[in-house]
């Protein structure tokens, strides 16, 4: 038997800073996701009848009581949205001339909500109360809309919008406090097990809070959705397990990019990584396009696409009050 010598390659050589890290794609992504968010508002805002409140269709009446909840629902929400804004875009850009990350999460949630768009664009899965605060819905101006399909109903600015941020960013700040709790009291846990359980946080938190508010205002609710991932199918409050998956998916996205940034050295997120190889006055710009462009896909991928996916495949239809449907 001939053994043949084994050659060592020697130790790996790792690539130079300077040529790793692609906030240069995040940002062509982010720089895109700007330029079609932007002119789908503005088109709409110009529209004239697109800009309109949807209508409120009869017969079904809606309960004082619920428009009560309904506007404590708003109120709360454009408080928290506030407090996003104050906390994570003007105070940290006050004290150090530039935004932190939490701040620019904030703004590609910002962006990131025309995405909502994007919920009814084929089908009406996701069925809107008309009488939240509304200037009806943008989708008309978005990529790959369907003529066909009704564009005359009232996305829930006041609530909605909120959304986007406290899904994100505010499920990315409790993921990390949970990630370096759980390092803290068991060290030799592991990532799978650390993000699997904010995972678990995160499902379970927002299925409890979408199913309070569906069940309490009915600002919203699935109108279409897949049967066998479906709890109380059939009925006006049916709710689709896979909203919960996709949600928890994406906090647990935003929670390893805000890590990643709270352990590297220079406090630096992976997707604004590489950003030091354009001229430095536009350090900043492109960082905060990366960001938007994470934001932008992260909410594309996990969360509008599935959605649709199930939504459209399914065939489980809710049984909604007239004030819920398109007009």
């Amino acid at each position: 038997m001939v053994v043949r010598e084994k050659h060592s390659a020697g130790p790996a050589v790792a690539a130079p800073a300077s040529r790793r890290g692609a906030a240069t794609v995040w940002a062509v992504v982010g720089a895109v996701w700007v330029v079609l968010a932007t002119q789908a508002i503005l088109r709409w805002v110009l529209s004239g009848e697109q800009f309109e409140p949807a209508p409120i269709l009869g017969p079904d009446e809606y309960p004082v009581w619920r428009e009560f909840a309904l506007r404590a629902l708003e109120v709360a929400s454009l408080a928290v949205l506030t407090g996003f804004v104050w906390r994570c875009v003007l105070v940290p850009w006050r004290r150090d001339g530039r935004l932190s990350l939490d701040g620019k999460f904030v703004i590609g949630g910002l962006f990131g909500v025309v995405a909502d768009g994007f919920l009814n664009i084929h089908h009406y899965l996701f069925a809107w109360n008309a009488h939240s605060v509304n200037r009806g819905v943008w989708t008309a101006f978005l990529p790959f809309h369907d003529p066909a399909a009704s564009t005359r109903y009232a996305e829930g600015l006041a609530w909605g919008i909120p959304m986007y941020i406290y899904f994100c960013t505010g499920a990315a700040i409790v993921g990390c406090a949970t990630v370096r709790s759980l390092r803290r009291r068991y060290p030799a846990i592991s990532d799978v097990s650390a993000y699997s359980i904010v995972f678990a946080m995160e499902f379970t938190g927002g299925f409890l809070l979408e199913n309070t508010i569906i069940r309490v205002t009915q600002a919203y609710g699935y109108a279409q959705t897949t049967a066998a991932l479906t709890l109380f199918d059939g009925s006006q409050y049916q709710f689709p397990l896979y909203e919960s998956l996709c949600t928890a998916a994406l906090g647990v996205a935003f929670t390893y990019v805000r890590l990643s940034a709270l352990e590297s050295a220079d406090g630096v997120s992976c997707v604004e990584f590489g950003y030091r190889r354009w001229p430095r006055r536009l350090h900043e710009p492109v960082r905060l396009l990366s960001v938007v462009g994470f934001s932008a896909a992260a909410l594309l991928m996990l969360y509008h696409l599935p959605f649709n996916w199930f939504g459209v495949a399914g065939r489980c239809i809710a049984d909604m009050p007239s004030y819920m449907l398109p007009g």
